[in-house]
């Protein structure tokens, strides 16, 4: 496993284990958080830029969430610093009691250990194509 999958792979395990500490230990100072690609509620169209407004949106995405839990798919070593993941997001509103669940891809940049930039997709297979990939090409490193 390279050792920019294993900086995402941490990120995963430790968003598992509601390690806030250790998650944003794996970011980046200036992380760039691109969801301009997606349809996903509060996170359509937005980027967040910089750890500390990454930390105040994520605190106001997960308020409506009674749970909210991301199932990791793969990881993908995609080369030049970047790794994709594909993943399950499933939750239940606090105050619907709906259940939703919907698929996502990332692209995730590394540099020196930490993580740079994570643009998302609503695919696995965007997020493959954003990098030069497709599905036949690539191959889960995880």
């Amino acid at each position: 496993m390279s050792e920019n999958v294993e900086a995402v792979q941490r990120l995963f395990d430790a968003a598992a284990r509601r390690d806030s500490a250790a998650v944003f230990d794996i970011y980046d100072a200036y992380i760039v958080w691109d969801a301009s690609r997606t349809e996903r509620g509060a996170m359509a169209g937005r980027v967040v830029l910089g750890r500390e407004a990454l930390l105040r949106w994520l605190r106001e995405w997960y308020e409506p969430w009674e749970t909210l839990d991301d199932i990791l798919g793969e990881l993908i070593d995609a080369g030049q610093q970047r790794v994709v993941s594909s993943m399950i997001q499933r939750g239940r509103g606090r105050a619907s009691g709906v259940e939703v669940e919907q698929e996502l891809g990332t692209v995730w940049t590394i540099q020196d250990g930490k993580i740079i930039r994570a643009v998302w997709f609503p695919s696995r297979a965007e997020a493959l194509e954003a990098v030069g990939l497709s599905g036949q090409d690539a191959h889960a490193d995880s």
